[in-house]
C-alpha cells in the first residue's frame, strides 16, 4: 500500500469502513484505482458519499470534523483547520438542551449537572483535537445558559411568573 501511495503521490486516511483519500492532484486516478481495489474484495465505494473535493478551495466532514485548508492571518502560511462540524455542534447542543429541560426539573440538581458534565466531557474529549478553542468557547457559554435556566425554573417560587 505504501507504494502505491508513494506512486500515485496520495495518502489513504481511514476509521472502520469510512476513510479520505488525500492527493497532489490526479483525483480521477486515485478513484478509479480505489474502485478497483474495492471491487477485488468484492466491495463498493457509496456513490452518494464519495465525492472528489479540491481542500484549498472547499472544506469537507470526515468523522464529526469539518477540515479545510486555510491561511494563517498571522504568517500567511496555509494549514490544515480541523473544527467540529456544525452537525455535530448540533447534536452536543441537542443534548445538553434535554439534559436541561422541563422534564428534568424532579431530578435531584446534582444529577442532572453530573449528566450534563458527563456529556460534554465526553464530546470535548473528542473533539478537542485540531484547532477548535472558539467552538469549545461557544459550547462552554450555551451549557452555561442552559444551566442557568434550568436552575431558574426548578428554583421557581409558586406565584412568580
Amino acid at each position: 500500500m505504501k507504494k502505491v501511495q508513494e506512486r500515485l503521490e496520495a495518502r489513504l486516511i481511514r476509521y472502520a469502513d469510512d476513510f479520505v483519500v488525500l492527493s497532489k492532484g490526479n483525483a480521477e486516478r486515485v478513484l478509479k484505482g480505489i474502485k478497483t481495489v474495492m471491487n477485488n474484495l468484492e466491495l463498493s465505494l457509496n456513490d452518494a458519499k464519495t465525492k472528489t473535493v479540491d481542500a484549498r478551495k472547499e472544506d469537507f466532514n470526515f468523522l464529526g470534523f469539518t477540515i479545510g485548508i486555510k491561511r494563517s492571518i498571522r504568517t500567511g502560511r496555509e494549514f490544515p483547520l480541523i473544527r467540529p462540524s456544525k452537525k455535530a455542534m448540533k447534536q452536543i447542543k441537542a443534548e445538553i438542551k434535554s439534559l436541561t429541560n422541563r422534564r428534568t426539573l424532579a431530578l435531584p440538581t446534582g444529577v442532572v449537572i453530573g449528566r450534563v458534565n458527563e456529556a460534554a466531557r465526553g464530546w470535548v474529549g473528542y473533539f478537542r483535537y485540531g484547532n477548535c478553542c472558539k467552538d469549545m468557547s461557544r459550547l462552554k457559554g450555551y451549557i452555561e445558559e442552559r444551566v442557568q435556566i434550568y436552575l431558574r425554573h426548578k428554583h421557581r417560587k409558586k406565584g412568580q411568573t
